[in-house]
């Protein structure tokens, strides 16, 4: 407490003097007699010294200093401070390893819980944002404490890793848009990332609070089939990952169009993966893999692909179609080469040199397409060569036979993305074209002499269970993309958040007076005291 004016004590004198009067003329007593003229005549006796008493303790004089003192203390104006007004950011991990249920219900529940009771202890005049961080940033609301309450209840949970570091900054960026507030951040987290890089200095200080913090889960984390080279049948390369410290012998179980075909135990070191290759019937289409024990979290005990067995499907063959790729396409199992006049779109179009104007339907593999093409316009590689060698698309091949290729075009179009380059362009891109899935090859295998070895039938054959599992998985329901990173859901070091140094911040501390309060209360006891005094008379 603080007094803005001091010097008013000095009235304390007022009490004081209150005091006295009442000592000094306060304990003469009234009697009522008779009469006086009894005592008039009679001669006054000395009665030695006169002693004064202190007054009585009335109720009168008890109002009065009460009365005296508060207004005393309402010229001096005490003031008591206020604590300032806040605004209070809740980062949310919507993380997948937040969806791990080794805290009860689910960690996200419990980081929910926690982020309830904090918006218990805030006043209706402080100021909330709810951040959600998931594959990114999202302010769910802003607001009081009341208002985000209900935003806090929808939020729910993602299957990638959370985006700490664009959560943060959004939740600094609003904060600072009220520097009249006293800011802070609250993450609710399990800790399950790597620490974020360039974070920098936040407008407010950040308290972590944890959830969750045990390690066992296992997952699977690849699912691959490819069709034997034979034609006969399938192979299911799976992976499987051991994220919890310590080993664990983990029960699988592969179906292939709902029916089971292998369950085997597999035991697993701590901290390791495994790879195991499983046959499969040529005829195989819908593969399912399915971890059959218990773990903390259950999004990754389940990998489902399509193979390319199963039904053949239409092939369409387009423009300037060579022996040898037409070989390469009647020679996979799954295709079936049909004329273009069928009424039915094709599931796949092949296009040897061409690229018309208005696309079929379906997915495409282009084959050397016109350079002059507006569609495959791009920037060059700028670094020149470029292999990603675990690209579906190269599995099995002599990457040496397709590196001295020519390419027909220098840049890189915005749809494609580049899986094998070379000095002078793209070799083979994969992407999406006006809705197409797409793969372009942007040389021709006939003149180099590519189609007469064994590598260019591998490469058709992959292009086109590439092509055929992406124009199928989007048109299926298989179990939408999850991260393999969040499988690790054991919590790494959370790391210190820099915060600005603002001295110039002006945050208003807030200040609630109190002399009007107690003038009122000293003019009620005046008026109390007027009352006791004329009942008296």
């Amino acid at each position: 407490m603080t007094l803005l004016a001091p010097l008013a004590l000095a009235a304390l004198v007022v009490p004081a003097a209150i005091y006295v009067i009442h000592w000094l003329f306060g304990a003469r007593r009234r009697h009522r007699v008779a009469a006086l003229f009894l005592w008039a005549d009679l001669p006054q006796a000395s009665m030695g010294r006169s002693r004064r008493h202190l007054p009585p303790f009335t109720l009168l004089l008890l109002l009065q200093l009460l009365a005296a003192v508060l207004g005393v203390a309402a010229l001096a104006r005490p003031e008591l401070p206020a604590r300032p007004p806040r605004h209070v950011a809740l980062v949310l991990d919507a993380s997948a390893s937040m969806q791990a249920t080794d805290v009860a219900p689910t960690r996200f529940e419990a980081a929910r819980q926690a982020a309830n009771q904090r918006l218990g202890g805030l006043q209706p005049s402080d100021l909330v944002s709810l951040i959600r961080a998931g594959e990114h940033a999202e302010l769910l609301g802003q607001g009081s404490p009341a208002a985000v309450r209900d935003a806090l209840q929808k939020a729910t949970p993602g299957r990638t890793a959370p985006a700490i570091r664009d959560a943060l900054a959004l939740a600094s960026a609003r904060i600072s848009d009220t520097p009249d507030r006293v800011g802070q951040i609250l993450l609710f987290t399990d800790g399950a990332w790597p620490a974020p890089d360039g974070v920098g200095p936040l407008a407010a200080a950040v308290e972590v609070v944890p959830t969750g913090g045990g390690s066992n889960n296992q997952a699977v984390t690849s699912l691959v089939v490819r069709m034997d080279p034979t034609g006969r049948g399938q192979t299911a390369f799976v992976e499987l990952a051991n994220d919890s410290d310590r080993a664990a012998r983990v029960p699988i179980q592969l179906t292939a169009d709902g029916s089971p075909l292998d369950e085997r135990q597999v035991d697993i070191a701590p901290r390791n993966r495994t790879q195991l290759s499983i046959p499969l019937p040529a005829d195989a289409h819908r593969i399912s893999v399915r971890l059959l024990g218990q773990d903390a979290l259950s999004l990754d005990d389940q990998l489902d692909t399509l193979a390319p067995g199963g039904p053949p499907r239409d092939v369409d063959l387009l423009g300037q179609i060579s022996d040898g790729l037409r070989r390469a396409i009647e020679s996979i199992p799954s295709l079936h080469v049909r004329t273009a006049d069928a009424p039915q779109p094709a599931s796949l179009t092949v296009l040897a040199g061409v690229l018309p104007a208005q696309l079929p339907a379906g997915s495409l593999l282009l084959v050397d397409p016109p350079a002059n093409s507006g569609r495959l316009l791009g920037v060059g590689l700028g670094s020149g060569q470029r292999l990603e060698a675990a690209d579906p698309l190269l599995q099995g091949l002599d990457l040496a036979a397709l590196q001295d290729e020519t390419p027909s075009i220098g840049g890189v179009p915005g749809w494609a993305h580049v899986v094998l380059g070379n000095q002078q362009g793209p070799l083979i891109m994969q992407g999406t074209l006006e809705g197409h899935p797409v793969v372009s090859l942007t040389f021709d295998p006939a003149i180099t002499g590519l189609e007469k070895s064994l590598a260019f039938p591998l490469l058709i054959s992959n292009a086109t269970s590439v092509l055929l599992s992406a124009s199928e998985t989007s048109a299926s329901a298989l179990n939408p993309p999850f991260d393999t990173a969040e499988s690790d859901i054991a919590p790494r070091p959370v790391p210190s958040f820099e915060t600005i140094t603002t001295p110039d911040r002006a945050v208003s501390n807030g200040s609630a007076e109190l002399w009007p309060w107690l003038a009122a209360a000293a003019l009620t006891l005046l008026g109390v005291e007027w009352l006791v005094f004329a009942r008296r008379g």
